[in-house]
């Protein structure tokens, strides 16, 4: 249970850092252009969310959230190596099109299906950390929906990822506080 602890606040401390860089600094800006477009937030978020999965994995009451978190964690690492093995990907508008249209899917699809999976989840009395993945669920897929309905420019585009990553870094950061202060009433 610590380690799961201590997973939750570091990836939501490193999303909540991105998120004020990003809103901070425009995205012309070196630093933002140093952050690979956001790769390289997505490769690391991606890598710890990996660590995440297999700490669920290994608490029994968790196992049920062990599939969402590593399918979760497989597209962040994805979609992280792409954005760093082609930084200019948005420049061409080919590849733009097939990354930007993954990424939106890929949003939209892991946020429904984890809305759809934690639900079902909580019917079936597995309710440990359903709070947490509900609204991590929720967040994924307004982003998605967000970039697909008209974020089109850098800018908002830009905005839009620096709010996802602000909101699901608080999100794991409450949720991390609250496994140590009660961790037999993790988040339900």
């Amino acid at each position: 249970m610590p380690a799961l602890r201590v997973l939750l606040l570091l990836r939501g401390a490193v999303g909540v850092l991105f998120a004020l860089v990003v809103l901070l600094a425009p995205a012309s800006t070196p630093v933002a252009q140093a952050l690979g477009r956001n790769g390289l937030y997505a490769l690391c978020d991606g890598l710890l969310a990996l660590a995440v999965a297999f700490s669920l994995s290994k608490a029994a009451r968790f196992n049920w959230l062990f599939v969402l978190a590593l399918v979760d964690a497989l597209i962040r690492l994805a979609i992280g190596a792409v954005a760093l093995a082609y930084p200019d990907i948005e420049a061409r508008i080919l590849g733009s099109v097939a990354f930007v249209g993954g990424t939106v899917t890929a949003c939209i699809a892991l946020g429904a299906v984890g809305l759809i999976y934690v639900l079902a989840g909580r019917r079936a009395g597995q309710r440990g950390g359903a709070a947490a993945a509900l609204f991590v669920s929720a967040c994924t897929l307004l982003l998605g929906v967000g970039l697909l309905i008209g974020f089109g420019s850098a800018e908002a585009r830009h905005l839009l990822i620096g709010l996802f990553a602000l909101a699901v870094g608080l999100c794991l950061l409450v949720t991390g506080f609250r496994l140590k202060s009660s961790p037999a009433a993790f988040p339900v």
